[in-house]
């Protein structure tokens, strides 16, 4: 459910290397994935990159309050460097959980923190009493149905749309949803359980 958001060349590469620089000392740190805090909503804009979608951020938390859903976030080294929702709601009558917006901020990208947020947010979803997970994926990145076809979800239909947000700006935002549907049955006896379940702190899972 993002938008395309353009940014100068300098400003991005700029924000690359300062993150790449410490990356190596980051990562040596405990990734812990857990739920998120208000205090995480400003920093979860990533320096701007989510600014426009700060009212659907702030819609996912108060979903998290409402115990309707839940915001995950991935923080390394007290950043959050990756972040995933869930709406327990809107596929209640399946028992299934919808998860959306699995986002990693670039340089954070590739070292399995993408991994670890879908399978914590499976966990979520068993957690919430429920069986199944579903996701979409727009049609326009296909390269990424690899990943979740590595992670045992399986396509199980599409679905066209439209949903709309109101920018910090004021202006309204119309966004075209175009998606394949996938869905996975989830076992409780091979999820993969975190470390400190309280917590969500994210040891790597066996084999991945």
């Amino acid at each position: 459910m993002d938008s395309a958001i353009t940014m100068g060349t300098t400003t991005v590469n700029t924000m690359a290397s300062t993150m790449a620089n410490t990356m190596e000392e980051a990562l040596s740190l405990p990734v812990t994935i857990r739920r998120a805090r208000r205090d995480d909503l400003p920093e979860l804009e990533w320096f701007g990159l989510h600014t426009p979608h700060r009212e659907i951020i702030a819609t996912a938390f108060r979903t998290q309050e409402r115990g309707q859903g839940a915001l995950l976030v991935a923080e390394v080294n007290g950043f959050p460097a990756g972040q995933l929702c869930i709406d327990f709601q809107r596929k209640r009558t399946l028992k299934r959980g919808t998860l959306w917006a699995l986002r990693v901020f670039a340089p954070f990208r590739k070292l399995g923190l993408g991994t670890r947020l879908v399978l914590a947010g499976e966990a979520a979803v068993l957690d919430y009493g429920y069986a199944e997970a579903e996701l979409g994926v727009d049609r326009d990145n296909a390269g990424v149905l690899g990943f979740y076809d590595r992670l045992g979800y399986e396509a199980c239909g599409t679905e066209r749309g439209r949903y709309s947000y109101r920018t910090p700006d004021g202006d309204v935002v119309h966004v075209a949803i175009d998606q394949w549907i996938l869905r996975k049955v989830l076992r409780r006896e091979t999820a993969w359980r975190p470390a400190a379940p309280s917590s969500w702190a994210a040891t790597p899972p066996p084999g991945r």
